[in-house]
């Protein structure tokens, strides 16, 4: 079986032996990567609620947990618990938080979930400050060669599981058996919305605006539902770890700025699955690749500012009259932005920089920048354009 290293910060905070409370979405690889991290601890316990028998278990007596790892505790000196999928039982928090309050250094919890809709529904105890939070994603550059596989990247996305599979009928079979699970297992099981058809349409739809700024009311009417349930299915986007939300930028006092947000899918793979379009091919000179490629560039850039805990706000820039900025980072108010355009071109030119001259002549103090396909950085007219992936290293240089 093909393994893939990764690059996550968990082996170090395992170190620590502190307790994590690990979310990513279904596929990012978390069950597989810390059970190989786990294996061979002395005291470790696993529970998977993905097991329908363990699931019902602790669903009837959550308690039965405090009696597991204290029947563990009179073998060894400490003991690790791992649970996956924790967000099936969100009451299972309320004894972890009474466990690591008792026996504190003798005890620690790895609980790892694909959702945070139900724990946040349910109010349940999210160990504030007895719990590291530790976002999961998709495999990212500093693990595989995004160069000798951009085109498949684009098109299939960073799901592990597409990345090391050969065979493109196997992946669009997994990317169309991963949506329809979601809106299984997800939406239909936990029902999360009446109207299990129109979710899927509002999907469709979500899917072929995404990297749009989203007008809800306009998008309420071509769906055929209110405003209210659109936000609350980009809330349940948002929640499972689907959407990442991309609010505009608005500390401007010199513009008139918009502002809609925008919302991107988490993974190229299932954001063409959910278009209809694993099959299609992909040219370069398209929109549909600039588009793909823009999708690609976002999510890395949100995966390194979580991961690497830069822990800059990420918005867009689009003004009253159009004019637009993929990305913006910022801090705080205070503090000099950093304006981003994403080109796929391998030889992009001025007129792709317009508007960031425009914006580094209002704001001076901004860091201006494009990230793209070229081979070798270089300058125009003062704004640097770079290799994608070492743009995106350079940010926060």
């Amino acid at each position: 079986m093909k393994y893939l290293e990764r690059s996550h910060k968990l082996l170090k905070l395992l170190y620590k032996k502190t307790s994590l409370l690990i979310l990513g979405p279904r596929g990012a690889g978390k069950s597989f990567y810390i059970s190989r991290l786990v294996n061979g601890e002395k005291g470790l316990l696993t529970i998977n609620l993905l097991e329908t028998d363990t699931f019902k278990k602790y669903l009837k007596a959550p308690n039965l947990l405090r009696s597991e790892v204290e029947f563990q505790l009179e073998k060894f000196d400490k003991s690790l618990i791992f649970i996956d999928e924790i967000q099936k039982t969100p009451l299972l928090l309320d004894e972890v938080h009474y466990l690591i309050e008792k026996y504190q250094h003798r005890v620690s919890f790895i609980l790892t979930g694909s959702s945070a809709r139900k724990l946040k529904k349910e109010k349940a105890n999210l160990l504030a400050g007895r719990a590291i939070y530790a976002p999961f994603y998709p495999l990212n550059f500093e693990e595989i060669d995004f160069e000798k596989k951009l085109a498949k990247i684009l098109q299939f996305g960073l799901l592990p599981k597409n990345y090391i599979e050969d065979d493109p009928d196997m992946i669009v079979r997994y990317l169309k058996a991963y949506t329809g699970t979601y809106l299984k297992e997800e939406i239909m099981q936990e029902a999360v919305v009446k109207n299990i058809e129109g979710f899927n349409t509002f999907l469709e739809v979500a899917a072929q605006m995404n990297a749009s700024p989203v007008n809800y009311s306009k998008m309420a009417k071509q769906v055929s539902i209110s405003d209210q349930s659109i936000k609350g299915h980009y809330q349940i986007l948002e929640d499972t770890l689907w959407a990442h939300r991309i609010p505009a930028w608005t500390f401007s006092t010199k513009k008139q700025l918009q502002k809609a947000p925008k919302y991107y899918f988490f993974d190229n793979g299932v954001l063409n699955a959910l278009r209809g379009e694993l099959k299609t091919e992909l040219q370069e000179s398209s929109f549909r690749y600039e588009d793909l490629f823009e999708n690609l560039v976002v999510n890395e850039i949100i995966k390194l500012n979580s991961l690497k805990e830069h822990d800059y706000n990420i918005y867009h820039y689009r003004t009253s009259e159009g004019t637009e900025i993929d990305l913006i980072l910022q801090q705080n108010p205070k503090t000099p932005p950093i304006a981003i355009e994403i080109k796929s071109s391998t030889t992009p030119d001025a007129s792709d920089i317009k508007t960031l001259r425009k914006f580094q002549k209002e704001y001076p103090d901004s860091k201006c920048l494009v990230l793209c396909r070229v081979s070798t950085p270089s300058t125009l007219h003062g704004i640097p354009f770079y290799p994608f992936i070492e743009g995106i290293q350079s940010i926060w240089s």
